[in-house]
């Protein structure tokens, strides 16, 4: 009953009355006195999703129909009256409102047809216009809505599953969005006032109304996230029965409010036991943060298996950025296993001593396992790794101590990498100088361009002034009047916070291979991942393998010399295939320049025995 008073209210009044409230809460009932004809664009009767279903065949998925329909019912939540079709009577309408289908797009992959669920992400995009009787377009706009989801797919057959309600949730977001632009469209209103109803009864408008209104309007909203997952015994493998631990930090860095954000967790119940599949977030004002931490238990298997673990972020706000999912790729056994092999110890130094002598070189040495803000994730071996290579440094690399600088933890902020780097450096240096760098800790990778920068201990990830670049790095070293540097970069990598909508672009590490290059780099790792750590030998993997070589594992040809290339050689190969049969995937470092090369820098020697 109290619907229909109501009703019968703004029937009688004709008044702007705004009770209609969508899912998330924004008015998109504004009901203007105006009488429009929605007109829509071929694109829209032929609307469809194009995909590939489980087979890897191409399908298609109609949603003429239903993208129709709620064309039709937002906008009767805009406008008094709404005429479609090409016969209707369009004397009585004051202009029309003409649609037409953007980017449609889903982004689907199901790698294998196994009995599992599958994240997926549909795209819809809507251009649209209010034009007066004379075709003058008072307001157009083109927006965009995502849906996002899971779908199910069962291994006998090539079907998808639950596409259709993550299609509708794409289409109602985008249909709602049209709604708020068209009702909050400062011109349309003032059409509106203008518009007298015919014969003698006036319209009452929403300016003459007793008891006004407000018009609600939403501003956009832009929600970024990082993830980190840990396992109990932080070795990077997942085993049966250990406890993980998914730490969530979300933000919304957009002048709106982002309503009923959530986050959907996808993986197999093997790896998400006692995790729930969606968490509220909750809404998130403008610059709030919120920490979300997930507690969970990997289940019982009996053979190890490679497993996805895939996060998504979800609003029910029509104006809402959201950031592209994070996928973690992990590595699933049945149970801890004991290491067979006794790890070396590589924080004793080798019982053969350093023949080699290097009065005018320079060491450089970088760890950052501990950070000023706290919500970034430590590096646990990151102040041992630096500690290590710089006593490597000077007793098998022969630097004397003086010419060796090491900044550890609180102690490399970044004006101490600025002042060693760029000051303390260039005045010790001349054309018979070989300076070695080692960098231990984490980085960020800016997706658009590829650019790699280290996080210092003062650093903050979304601060880009905050950083200190290996572009400003490189550009310094190649500008000294030196022989040669060797640059050891053993960084966990993610994307910069904030960028995840523009997508991901791999490193860019590559370079020409002259052969007059000065400048040798030993990447520990080449990818946007987690560097793994290797806990028997307390270090991280690459160091430890680093720190092996030159401790004479390196010395490729017996010939009692390790130079630059047969140390990045060895140390790569190691790292490969520890990474692969231990943890069971990949972490893949680079040597710059690579083999076969000519490059001169590869024959700088590192160590020598005899």
């Amino acid at each position: 009953m109290a619907s229909w008073v109501v009703a019968g209210l703004c029937a009688a009044t004709l008044t702007h009355c705004s009770f209609f409230s969508s899912r998330d809460g924004a008015y998109t009932g504004y009901y203007l006195p105006l009488t429009v004809h929605l007109r829509s664009d071929p694109t829209i009767a032929g609307a469809q999703l194009t995909y590939q279903d489980a087979c890897g065949q191409a399908q298609s998925f109609p949603i003429a129909a239903p993208l129709q329909e709620l064309l039709k019912r937002k906008t009767g939540r805009v406008f008094e009256k709404v005429l479609t079709g090409e016969t209707a009577s369009l004397s009585e309408a004051h202009g029309s409102v003409d649609t037409a289908l953007g980017l449609s797009q889903v982004d689907l992959a199901i790698p294998r047809k196994v009995t599992r669920r599958y994240p997926i992400t549909i795209a819809l995009g809507l251009d649209f216009a209010y034009k007066t009787l004379d075709g003058a377009a008072l307001y157009s706009k083109k927006i965009q809505s995502v849906g996002r989801g899971e779908v199910e797919v069962t291994e006998g057959s090539c079907d998808v599953k639950g596409l259709d309600a993550i299609a509708y949730e794409a289409m109602d977001l985008v249909t709602d969005g049209m709604a708020v632009q068209l009702g909050t469209s400062s011109n349309i209103h003032e059409a509106a006032r203008a518009r007298k109803a015919d014969g003698s009864q006036a319209v009452l408008l929403p300016s003459q109304a007793v008891t006004p209104v407000p018009i609600p309007v939403d501003q956009p909203a832009t929600v970024i996230f990082r993830a980190l997952v840990r396992d109990e015994n932080r070795d990077q493998v997942f085993h049966s029965g250990e406890a993980i631990a998914i730490e969530i930090e979300v933000k919304n860095e957009g002048p709106g409010t982002a309503r009923a954000v959530e986050l959907l967790v996808a993986a197999t119940p093997i790896l998400t036991k006692q995790i729930p599949g969606v968490v509220s977030i909750g809404d998130l004002q403008p610059g709030e943060v919120k920490h979300v931490t997930l507690n969970g238990k990997v289940d019982t298997i009996d053979a190890a298996a490679p497993e996805e673990l895939t996060l998504i972020l979800r609003a029910k706000s029509p104006l809402v950025q959201l950031p592209s999912a994070k996928k973690f790729l992990v590595s699933i056994k049945p149970a801890a296993t004991v290491e067979t092999a006794t790890p070396v110890d590589v924080d004793r130094l080798p019982k053969r001593p350093g023949l080699l002598k290097q009065p005018k070189a320079i060491g450089i040495v970088v760890g950052v396992g501990q950070f000023r803000e706290s919500v970034i994730p430590t590096v646990k071996y990151a102040a041992r790794d630096a500690e290590a290579v710089a006593t490597y440094l000077k007793s098998i690399g022969g630097i004397p101590p003086e010419r060796v600088r090491t900044l550890v933890d609180s102690h490399a902020l970044k004006r101490d990498l600025t002042e060693v780097l760029e000051e303390w450096l260039p005045e010790r240096v001349d054309s018979t100088t070989v300076v070695y760098i080692s960098v231990t800790g984490r980085g960020v990778v800016e997706p658009t361009t590829g650019a790699v920068s280290m996080i210092p201990f003062d650093g903050m990830a979304t601060s880009r002034t905050q950083l200190y670049s290996l572009r400003r790095l490189q550009e310094s070293l190649a500008a000294l009047p030196i022989q040669h540097a060797v640059v050891m970069l053993d960084l966990s990598l993610e994307p910069l916070p904030g960028t995840e909508s523009k997508g991901t672009m791999a490193p860019m590490w590559e370079q020409e291979g002259s052969g007059k290059e000065k400048i040798m780099w030993m990447i520990g790792n080449r990818a946007v991942q987690e560097t793994h750590r290797y806990d028997p030998g307390r270090h991280g993997l690459f160091t430890y393998q680093l720190l092996r070589g030159l401790g004479g594992a390196a010395d490729l040809d017996k010939n009692g010399t390790i130079l630059t290339g047969e140390l990045c050689a060895y140390t790569k190969g190691q790292v490969l295939k520890m990474a692969r049969e231990q943890y069971g995937n990949e972490q893949e470092p680079l040597c710059l320049p690579g083999p076969g090369q000519g490059s001169i820098v590869r024959l700088q020697p590192v160590a020598r025995f005899k």
